[in-house]
């Protein structure tokens, strides 16, 4: 075997066939690497990487076309199958050589991963995962068109029956999306190269994705041995026997074995691709039930945190999840977590449900203005009979970009989204907000922002009025005061002291224009909290630059001072908050044994605090006086 990968490998190098799959693969890997990474200024290498697969369907056919056909043609075969080497030495030998080809354009392509190295960011774990998968997409496609090379009697005839099955894989790829049978579906997808390897280029370790691939390669090899095996025992080149002893007997009976060996050979050979699928349906429906799959990802998107885990420990309710995506368009990360979500609790179902194809369902779950939308999910619990209703604006998370002052995607948010909606549809009783209305406050038209971050946040979202009489807060709910500009009157004043002293919580929110005369009542409430208000608007001082932006002094950008519930945001790098127009408070310094009060946001040290004027409006500038 060693002899003919040698010589095999050496033969690519004295003729122009590796040099010119060198340079055509190297060629187009580069334009896509300029197209997709340079010019984007991306380093989403396994992007990159999943694009360049494709290369393999088109140029393995170069490696593989003379390996067997050109033997054939030159009446070199019967030389060959007669040697020393035995037949899986020769086809091993064959393809190793195709491999180290192939192997030597994929390590060129680490040039481009230096590249982004030096100016972005690499994560060699995923990294690795995604190189795996494209490596043995490319061996794959060797294997294949090694055989292919066996079949036919000239290159060109086994290039072009190469060309032809590989494009045929790809089709039955797109095939898989567009039967609507659901075991057809599932036997091609069970079959598909390309299917397979999509874990891997997600940076997910695939053991059965793997186990394919090797699988895949040594049927081919097999198949091939199996060809040429054929061919040796037909009569093109004779076996070794003993003497004739009768030239006839020996006639006879040649045939006779040589139908016998062939056809335990072609059973044996049966049993072995039928034992391997069989492995590989296993491997697959282990792998699937109980998220086997590493997460190597750079952000182990699939990758569950404590909270989830503990979450999905404590789930007593039966939960199904409706995936909507048409087939063809899944979100694979977001399909790999559901995987992994089932995986983890016997009480967590999901299903692919096309809402083009699945009316009855989207009605269903509508209510008021929210329907179930494309490549969203529908998390249903029929115990507690809710649901909760999750788009694509659910799964990411936003940034402000102080150079543009625009939002920018920063993350992908599945897990999250996932996690509270499952807790929400659980629960036994939902967090509610109760936003007081009554004294001037903004209402539901102005806040609906703030609902539709609460609901979606798991709260329900409610509005009273202190003044009915029927109305008494509960003490499990959340009271916000929306900057009210009109004072509690006395009976709504002690309800709200009944509903701190049973251990009620409030959420206060104030604007500099809010009034501070004829608002007693409020005051003593927001006081009893810490909260000391003064009058006027928070003005940053221009020689600190870091505490403005853009120059403007009402534009605050404060410092979030490091506390319990923000040291999180503060290591992760999210303490940045724009702030326009900026009431202030002062610090309360120390208070009584039963409060702590903790400064969250802090304006800059040189600030001061400017009053608004009769008509509303303020000098900016600074003045004697100023505080």
């Amino acid at each position: 075997m060693k002899a003919v990968w040698k010589r095999e490998t050496q033969g690519y190098f004295y003729t122009p066939v590796g040099y010119v799959f060198l340079g055509v693969f190297l060629t187009i890997s580069s334009l896509m690497f300029y197209m997709s990474i340079l010019q984007q200024r991306s380093g989403e290498l396994p992007v990159f990487i999943g694009e360049m697969n494709y290369l393999w369907m088109l140029l393995s056919p170069v490696l593989t076309m003379r390996l067997l056909a050109e033997e054939r043609q030159k009446k070199t075969d019967q030389l060959l199958l007669t040697s020393p080497v035995s037949l899986p030495g020769i086809v091993f030998g064959k393809y190793l050589a195709a491999v180290t080809v192939l192997l030597i354009a994929a390590g060129a392509t680490l040039l481009y991963v230096l590249i982004v190295g030096i100016y972005g960011q690499v994560y060699p774990a995923e990294l690795a995962v995604n190189y795996l998968g494209f490596i043995l997409l490319g061996c794959a496609f060797a294997a294949l068109d090694l055989f292919l090379s066996g079949c036919a009697a000239t290159p060109v005839t086994a290039a072009v029956l190469a060309f032809g099955a590989n494009f045929m894989l790809w089709i039955l790829d797109l095939l898989e999306t567009a039967v609507q049978v659901p075991w057809i579906s599932a036997v091609l997808r069970f079959l598909s190269l390309y299917s397979r390897n999509e874990p891997l280029m997600m940076g997910q370790l695939s053991a059965a994705g793997v186990l394919y691939d090797l699988s895949f390669i040594a049927v081919f090899l097999a198949l091939t041995v199996y060809r040429l095996d054929r061919r040796r025992i037909g009569g093109r080149t004779p076996l070794p026997r003993r003497k004739r002893e009768t030239a006839g007997d020996t006639g006879t009976r040649g045939r006779k074995d040589r139908r016998k060996y062939s056809g335990v050979s072609a059973l044996l050979l049966a049993l072995v691709i039928a034992s391997l699928a069989a492995l590989n349906v296993g491997a697959d429906t282990l792998e699937t039930k109980y998220g086997w799959r590493g997460d190597y990802s750079f952000n182990h998107i699939s990758t569950h945190s404590e909270a989830t885990e503990e979450l999905l420990a404590g789930v007593t309710h039966d939960v199904h999840i409706w995936a909507l995506f048409r087939k063809g368009d899944e979100d694979t990360s977001l399909t790999e977590l559901l995987n992994r979500y089932a995986a983890r609790s016997s009480h967590i179902t999901w299903e692919q449900a096309d809402p083009g194809l699945s009316p009855a369902l989207v009605n269903r779950f509508s209510a008021g203005s929210r329907v179930p939308e494309e490549n969203g999910l529908i998390v249903w619990c029929e115990d507690t009979g809710r649901w909760k209703l999750l788009g694509p604006e659910d799964y990411v998370s936003l940034s402000m970009n102080l150079e543009t002052g625009e939002f920018d995607y920063a993350g992908w948010t599945y897990e999250r989204s996932i996690t509270r909606a499952i807790d929400y549809v659980t629960r036994e009783r939902i967090p509610r907000i109760t936003v007081i209305q009554g004294h001037g406050e903004l209402d539901g038209e102005t806040l609906e922002a703030f609902d539709r971050l609460m609901t979606s946040n798991g709260y329900e979202v409610t509005y009273e009025r202190l003044s009915d009489a029927a109305y008494t807060p509960d003490p499990q709910d959340l009271l916000v005061f929306f900057s009210p500009q009109r004072d509690l009157t006395e009976t709504e004043a002690e309800k709200l002291t009944a509903f701190a002293r049973q251990g009620g919580s409030f959420l206060f929110t104030r604007d500099f224009s809010d009034p501070d005369t004829g608002m007693d009542r409020y005051m003593t409430l927001l006081r009893s909290y810490g909260f000391i208000c003064r009058s006027g608007i928070v003005i940053a001082d221009e020689a600190d630059e870091n505490s403005l932006y853009s120059g403007n002094p009402v534009y605050l950008l404060p410092e979030m001072v490091s506390t319990d519930i923000t040291m999180d945001l503060i290591a992760s790098g999210a303490d940045q908050l724009l702030l326009p127009g900026g009431a202030a408070f002062m610090d309360p310094g120390e208070t009584d044994t039963g409060l702590i009060v903790s400064v969250v946001l802090r304006s800059g040290a040189t600030s001061f605090l400017k009053q608004l004027n009769a008509a509303g409006s303020v000098t900016i500038d600074r003045e004697d006086g100023d505080e």
